[in-house]
C-alpha cells in the first residue's frame, strides 16, 4: 500500500507561444482547467502500474473538490482519506509551443498536523510507504514509525536542511539535478555517500538527459533518456516518481523501476495534461519493443533507448 499526501491541484493551463519575461504580454493560443498537483499526478501514475494506492490530500467540500476525487477514484485510486475540510488549491501553468513551462500555485493545506494523522492512521492500518512531495519536507516529525517507510519527491523544497532532514528519514529520495546540485549546492561526489550513509536510494533525474541512482551499498546507475517530440512536460517528473515507487513496491529492483519510470515519463511527455502518464498495459507494450542499448528512430529524429528506456509513445522503429 502507498499513501500520497500532497498536493491536489486545479490546474489553470494557459498555452502560449513562448514564457513571457517580466513586463510582456502575450496572446494564449487556448487557455483550459484539468486535474493537477505535484502529489495527486504520483498518486495516479502509481495506480496506472498496478499498485494499491491511497490518496490523503486535503480537499475542500465544493463541487469541484468532489469532481477532482471522483476523477482520481476512477483511476484507481482510493481518497476515503482525504478530508473534505479544507480546499482545493489552484496552479496555473503556462505552456510554450516548445515544451517549456512555468508555474505559478497556490500553497495547500496539508500541514504537519495534517501529515502527522496520516502517518499515525498508516501505521494503525498495518504500515506501508508514504508518499510525500518536496513541499511537506520541512511538516516531517523527528521519526517515523517502524512500519511507515518514506518516499520523497524533494521537487518544491526550498530549504536544503529541510530536505537533509527528510533525506535522512526516507528510504527513497527523488529530486530533481537543477535543485539537488543547483540550488542546494550537493554534487555528484557527494551523493553516494549520502545514500550509504541514510540507508536511502537517491534517485536524481536530469530531464532530457536522463537519471541517476545511487543505492546505500555504493553503487551508482547512470542512464540518458531518450529524445522525444515533446508534446506537454508538464506531470512528467510526477509520472516518474509515480511510477518508480510503484515497481518497486511491486518487487522489481530500484534499478529496474528507475529505467521503467524513464519510459512511463517518456510517454507522459508524448501525451498532452499532467496525467498523461500510461497504464501498465501501454507502458509494457511500449517496453516489450526496447532492447538494452538499442538505437531507435523517432520519424526524422534518433534516440538510444538504455535498458527498458524512453521513447515516443508512437513511431518507435528499430533501425
Amino acid at each position: 500500500m502507498i499513501v500520497f499526501c500532497g498536493y491536489a491541484n486545479n490546474d489553470v493551463t494557459v498555452h502560449v507561444p513562448h514564457v513571457p519575461v517580466l513586463g510582456e504580454r502575450v496572446q494564449a493560443t487556448a487557455i483550459s482547467q484539468i486535474d493537477g498537483g505535484m502529489n495527486a499526478n504520483a498518486a495516479v501514475s502509481a495506480a496506472r502500474m498496478g499498485a494499491q494506492v491511497i490518496f490523503a490530500g486535503a480537499v475542500g467540500p465544493d463541487a469541484r473538490s468532489t469532481e477532482f476525487l471522483e476523477a482520481l477514484e476512477a483511476d484507481g485510486v482510493d481518497t476515503s482519506w482525504s478530508p473534505r475540510d479544507a480546499f482545493l488549491s489552484t496552479a496555473v501553468v503556462l505552456i510554450a509551443q516548445d515544451g517549456d513551462r512555468s508555474i505559478i500555485s497556490q500553497d495547500d493545506p496539508n500541514d504537519a498536523e495534517r501529515i502527522g494523522v496520516v502517518i499515525t492512521r498508516l501505521a494503525a492500518a498495518g504500515g506501508g510507504r508514504l508518499f510525500l512531495d518536496g513541499y511537506r519536507a520541512g511538516f516531517l516529525p523527528e521519526g517515523l514509525p517502524g512500519s511507515v517507510s518514506l518516499v520523497i519527491d524533494l521537487d518544491g523544497c526550498e530549504n536544503k536542511a529541510a530536505a537533509l532532514r527528510a533525506f535522512a528519514l526516507a528510504d527513497h529520495v527523488v529530486v530533481g539535478r537543477a535543485l539537488w546540485e543547483g540550488e542546494f549546492g550537493i554534487g555528484f561526489d557527494q551523493w553516494q555517500a549520502l545514500a550509504a550513509e541514510h540507508n536511502t536510494y537517491l534517485l536524481v533525474t536530469d530531464g532530457s538527459r536522463g537519471w541517476t541512482l545511487a543505492t546505500p551499498g555504493g553503487e551508482v546507475t547512470s542512464e540518458p533518456a531518450v529524445v522525444v517530440d515533446v508534446v506537454d512536460a508538464v506531470g512528467a517528473g510526477d509520472c516518474f516518481g509515480g511510477t518508480y515507487i510503484a515497481f518497486v513496491d511491486a518487487g522489481r529492483s530500484p534499478v529496474d523501476a528507475a529505467r521503467l519510470a524513464g519510459a512511463s515519463a517518456a510517454l507522459a511527455c508524448a501525451t498532452a495534461g499532467p496525467r498523461g502518464c500510461p497504464t501498465r498495459d501501454e507502458l509494457d507494450s511500449f517496453t516489450a519493443t526496447l532492447t538494452p542499448h538499442t538505437l531507435w528512430r523517432l520519424d526524422d529524429e534518433t534516440c538510444i533507448a538504455s535498458g527498458a528506456g524512453s521513447c515516443s509513445r508512437a513511431h518507435a522503429h528499430r533501425l
